[in-house]
């Protein structure tokens, strides 16, 4: 198997940085980032073989994003998959190898709140505000779209098969208030169009008589521009067989940290993973598609 020359583990925090969290855990400024610190370490340690040689240099600049990739890595590993390496400085960040030949890549992004009049905006410090979900989908529905352009780079290379599963792990950590979530995860009402729930009351007496979704087809920028949430009854991203979902960071994240991953298939996939494929965390599916957009969503635990 191929890998990467690495020196000492301790080296990824060896170098000068400009990331602000990567230079408060290399520095050690207090507890909490000297257990960041150990904690990348051993992720590190575990998978830097598996992972593209130029994620030391980038840690210092980018330590979030590059940061995922190692947390993903070490997470599919926990899960009981097998890796092997893979060129992430041409291909896709993560090789999954299955039954010793069949390969499942995966490809790594990480949202950010985005900028201008549809930016996700911290919360102020004492005051109550809604959760802004349409513009979180907004910031998850871009990362989605980057990577589904990339797979289709890789095809146009043949760096991915025609008959291999492509994977684009999501990680939402950056963006304010991604993880105010509500009972079907946005990362699944950002991809089908499930609305906010609707709750069914009996006139009379005011009892709770059945619960339904309003359809949300699309969500409209501030511009007017209208984003669709249906990419995943689109022909065109048949070929993203699932979506890896997080909000882990080096901060926040399970004692067992594949927990942190929620793997949503896609049902239109050409290429797709069999149920139970991930073994940890949360997985999602479509039990039943009908053409008049009536479908049920399963969720495994």
């Amino acid at each position: 198997m191929a890998g990467i020359d690495v020196p000492e583990i301790h080296s990824i925090f060896a170098s000068s940085g400009t990331d602000e969290t990567y230079c408060a855990i290399k520095n050690e400024i207090n507890s909490r980032c000297r257990e960041a610190k150990v904690f990348t370490e051993q992720l590190f340690e575990k998978t830097h073989q598996y992972l593209d040689p130029d994620i030391v240099k980038e840690l210092p600049g980018q330590f979030h994003q590059r940061f995922w990739e190692i947390y993903l890595a070490a997470s599919l590993l926990e899960a009981g998959l097998s890796l092997q390496h893979s060129n992430g400085r041409d291909g896709p960040d993560i090789c999954i190898q299955v039954d010793g030949e069949s390969k499942v890549w995966v490809e790594a992004v990480t949202a950010s709140p985005g900028q201008g009049s549809d930016a996700v905006q911290e919360a102020e410090f004492g005051t109550v505000r809604s959760v802004p979900d349409d513009q979180i989908k907004l910031r998850l529905l871009n990362a989605f779209a980057e990577k589904s352009r990339k797979y289709e780079r890789y095809r146009g290379r043949n760096w991915v098969g025609l008959n291999e599963p492509y994977i684009i792990a999501i990680n939402a950590a950056q963006v304010p208030s991604a993880r105010r979530e509500l009972q079907i995860p946005r990362i699944v009402r950002s991809l089908l169009p499930f609305g906010f729930q609707v709750l069914h009351l009996n006139r009379e007496n005011l009892e709770l008589t059945d619960t339904s979704y309003e359809y949300q087809g699309e969500v409209v920028k501030i511009s007017g521009t209208e984003v669709e949430t249906t990419s995943f009854l689109n022909p065109k991203y048949s070929g993203i067989s699932a979506v890896i979902y997080s909000c882990a960071d080096v901060s926040n994240y399970p004692i067992e940290i594949s927990n942190a991953l929620l793997l949503f298939h896609n049902p239109l996939a050409v290429n797709p993973l069999p149920i139970g494929f991930l073994k940890k965390g949360h997985e999602y599916w479509v039990e039943q598609y009908l053409k008049n957009k009536n479908w049920n969503q399963e969720q495994s635990v």
